[in-house]
């Protein structure tokens, strides 16, 4: 969190003032479903550092990424918005990849 404390965010959570991220399905929007079709295309193409602590994902090599979205046929005024929506679904995926 940016600027935040942890002490006082966990202590908040455990307080019940912070909900955690509710589990089971989602809805995407007919915008987000490219994003996701990319993401789950790339799944297979994670790095992956392992090491004495166990295998840690570090995030996708986004060097197969064009190859994905020409596959998929996303249109190229769509590929900027796309990327991003990959890297926020990256970002959420490797908080559950990589617990402890």
């Amino acid at each position: 969190m940016l600027g935040a404390d942890p002490d006082q965010a966990m202590a908040a959570m455990a307080d019940g003032a912070l909900e955690p991220e509710p589990e089971g399905d989602f809805e995407l929007s007919p915008e987000e479903w490219q994003g996701w079709e990319v993401f789950d295309a790339m799944w297979t193409n994670w790095i992956v550092v392992a090491g004495w602590g166990g295998a840690y994902r570090q995030g996708l090599n986004y060097t197969a990424l064009p190859t994905v979205m020409d596959f998929l046929q996303v249109p190229r005024k769509k590929r900027r918005n796309v990327f991003w929506m990959v890297r926020i679904l990256e970002d959420e995926a490797k908080k559950h990849l990589n617990k402890p």
